[in-house]
């Protein structure tokens, strides 16, 4: 049931009833729907009651509806709200909405208020003081009765500051209605350009029933604890029509100083008449103001309205080199939503000390523009820190591209009616401090290419771990799996196949050659992926690979094609069993450095000393060889005699940029007297059956019965020929 409340007299309801008609004989029946709410009665049949309210710490907003039991209409505009509390301060309750005061018979109406308070204010303390206008009264209110705010605030609404604002005091051609809710988003402080700016995102309500504008009056500063003002421009977001009962985000930028304290700061609002400053409200930043560690989530800023983004730095790490600092950090955005989200462009700065310096850093990997639900999309940033920067204590803006100056959404509304409900001018006795002194420049828009979105702090950073310590162990010819990369496409599965370390005793290094087979899985020809990979041995030493010379672009689909890469290693004493990291990187999408997408323990092949030799993707079986030598015409000739059985293991493209086959005739003295090459494709390639390898043109004193064949796979590289030494005919 309707409990009546015991606050209105009888002098005051003989009035209201005077006032509205005589409705004694009318009968009354409480309507179910507000059975759990306290009433004030104006007659038998016609009370108000508190039908909602939405606290914030410096507004509330609230609505009062009108039960009219009567058979004639009652207009509202007799009557009016105010908001109380204890200490007994009143505070203007002003209408957010136009629509028409008269309450017919028998409906409900509902009226929407607003009323900005000071900080500390709590649903417990506050009252809608409702009265009726009567001006033989000294404060022209009769006074019906109070209806406690506590009784219908919403849970959890104490959250963020909110300012509400009438902004046909601003600007007299608005409607009277025109007023507009500032919830303060997050605020971060970052560093441009060697200046520090604060950045703060409003959400901005339209609490009116028509499309309206910011008033250009309408102007905003940042004010720190000692008293300094900072003025403030905005971001984006300044052209922007706001729809009725709708919300759009502006952004605010504010250049501020390196010494400003970051607690006791305050959002004012505020307009010019003349000379002298008239405040609006203030909001303060002390919960908006956010940076985030590593690991933790936190709600995308720049994310559209019915999305469910977030952002996380999932780790750093960093590697001291003689150049700085190197430090790389993931940073993750997930679609934790139900619907399909947008991919926003990031990039990154990494900040630190006081002086305003910051370093950037861009991730340049192609990826879808959307993700689905439950999908998340990961970002590189590296950068290098000076010398001595501990990177513990540096911190990482995540910034959004964005277009200069504004965004702006379009729409009209359309006014409901003329009559508005009365307002009660309230007195708040709140102290008020002076200001100190005042920063130079005036408000407008500040154009901006990008925008901050969020602030790592990068505490727990952790030293990087040489890519042997963290290699996982791999079999030749199994798929190398990736991490997310835009360098290998989903549908190309990467194996190593071959794996072998190749003497150069003359050079003073030895030459590592690895083969990779490259398999295009979809339906659509694919660009063949230039896979930057590097050995590491033991010690963190590190040997870049280098592709063959020439290689195929595309690879169609459903086939396979191999590339060879060469690294060049010392030529030490050291166990041909030596294992090594191999590391595949990607050095595109990041502006410094490299990111790694796959570490896996690799050892270098065993030569084998049997009659199969492979030299992937064939296989060569020597069934019989010898060696003799020719006389005619008074030249001489070489000639080895083999029979082989050649066999193209695995069905893999292969093209005239393929390794070739080198045969070196090497005297007692180990002289090379003479080469000839042959090829496992094309024109004159070796084949299976008996066959003959002939090197003429020697002279009498090259003749030597110490002569052995050397066999070779060789391969061409950037860094020269490399060969590997496969079998020895004596």
């Amino acid at each position: 049931m309707i409990r009546k409340l015991t606050s209105i007299s009888l002098k005051n309801m003989s009035l209201a009833l005077l006032l509205t008609g005589s409705l004694a004989a009318a009968p009354w029946v409480a309507p179910a729907a507000h059975a759990a709410s306290e009433a004030i009665y104006i007659s038998n049949s016609s009370y108000f009651t508190l039908n909602q309210a939405a606290l914030s710490s410096s507004s509330l907003q609230f609505s009062v509806l009108l039960h009219n039991g009567e058979s004639q209409s009652i207009d509202f505009n007799q009557y009016g709200v105010r908001v109380t509390d204890q200490a007994g301060h009143s505070y203007t309750a002003k209408l957010s909405e136009k629509k028409s005061a008269s309450v017919l018979p028998g409906q409900d109406q509902s009226f929407r208020f607003y009323a900005n308070l000071p900080a500390g204010e709590t649903a417990d303390q506050l009252k809608v003081d409702v009265f009726r206008w009567d001006f033989s009264k000294a404060d022209f209110m009769n006074h019906l009765g109070d209806l406690p705010v506590s009784s219908v605030v919403q849970e959890g609404q104490v959250k963020v500051p909110e300012q509400i604002i009438n902004l046909h005091a601003l600007d007299s051609t608005l409607s009277d209605d025109a007023s507009v809710a500032f919830q303060l988003g997050q605020s971060v402080r970052v560093t441009e350009n060697g200046k520090w700016h604060m950045y703060t995102q409003v959400s901005v309500k339209n609490l009116g029933s028509s499309s309206v504008k910011l008033p250009s009056g309408l102007q905003v500063r940042l004010v720190d604890a000692n008293g300094l003002k900072y003025t403030a421009a905005v971001a984006s977001g300044s052209d922007t029509t706001f729809l009725p009962n709708q919300s759009d985000t502006m952004t605010l930028k504010t250049l501020v100083s390196r010494q400003m304290p970051t607690s006791g700061l305050t959002l004012e609002y505020y307009y010019l008449n003349q000379s002298e400053d008239v405040s609006l409200g203030t909001l303060s930043l002390n919960a908006s103001l956010q940076t985030t560690a590593l690991g933790a989530k936190q709600v995308y800023a720049g994310q559209q309205e019915g999305e469910q983004v977030t952002v996380k730095a999932n780790m750093s790490t960093y590697s001291i080199q003689d150049d700085g600092v190197h430090v790389q950090t993931v940073v993750t955005l997930s679609n934790d939503g139900g619907a399909i989200a947008s991919v926003p462009s990031f990039s990154a700065s990494y900040q630190f000390g006081d002086a305003g310096t910051s370093v950037t850093s861009t991730d340049n990997s192609v990826r879808s523009g959307y993700l689905a639900s439950k999908e998340t999309a990961t970002y590189y940033f590296n950068g290098i820190l000076p010398t001595g920067v501990d990177p513990n204590t540096a911190q990482l803006v995540l910034w959004q591209k964005a277009s200069a100056g504004s965004s702006s959404s379009s729409g009209t509304g359309s006014t409901a009616s003329t009559s508005s409900g009365g307002t009660a001018s309230g007195t708040v006795t709140a102290s008020s401090g002076s200001s100190a002194s005042s920063t130079s420049g005036s408000s407008g828009t500040a154009a901006t290419g990008q925008m901050p979105v969020a602030v790592f702090q990068l505490k727990g950073a952790s030293e990087a771990q040489s890519g042997f310590t963290t290699a996982v162990n791999y079999e030749l010819g199994s798929k190398l799996n990736f991490n997310n990369s835009s360098v290998v496409n989903k549908n190309l599965d990467v194996s190593l196949v071959e794996l072998h370390a190749l003497e150069n005793d003359d050079l003073g290094y030895k030459t590592a050659v690895a083969k990779y087979k490259i398999t295009n899985n979809g339906t659509s020809t694919l660009a063949l992926p230039e896979l930057q990979n590097e050995l590491i041995d033991s010690k963190g030493n590190t040997y870049t690979g280098s592709r063959q010379s020439v290689v195929a672009t595309q690879i169609t689909p459903g086939s396979s094609y191999v590339v060879s890469y060469s690294y060049l290693l010392p030529n030490k004493t050291q166990s041909d069993e030596e294992t090594f990291a191999l590391n595949v990187y990607d050095d595109k999408s990041v502006s410094e450095g490299n990111v790694s997408i796959g570490t896996y323990r690799v050892a270098m092949q065993k030569e084998t000393e049997g009659d199969t030799l492979a030299l992937y993707p064939f296989s060569l079986k020597v069934n019989d060889s010898s060696i003799s030598w020719l006389y005619n015409s008074g030249t001489y000739s070489y000639q080895l005699n083999l029979d082989l059985d050649i066999a193209h293991e695995d069905q893999v493209i292969i093209d005239s940029n393929f390794s070739k086959i080198e045969f070196d005739m090497v005297d007692s003295l180990g002289r090379i007297v003479g080469t000839q090459t042959a090829t496992l494709t094309g024109t004159g390639k070796l084949t299976s059956g008996k066959q003959k390898v002939v090197v003429t043109g020697l002279k009498n004193e090259q003749v030597d019965s110490g002569v052995v064949v050397n066999m070779y796979e060789v391969i061409e590289t950037p860094n020269g020929t490399a060969k590997r030494l496969i079998k020895q005919f004596h």
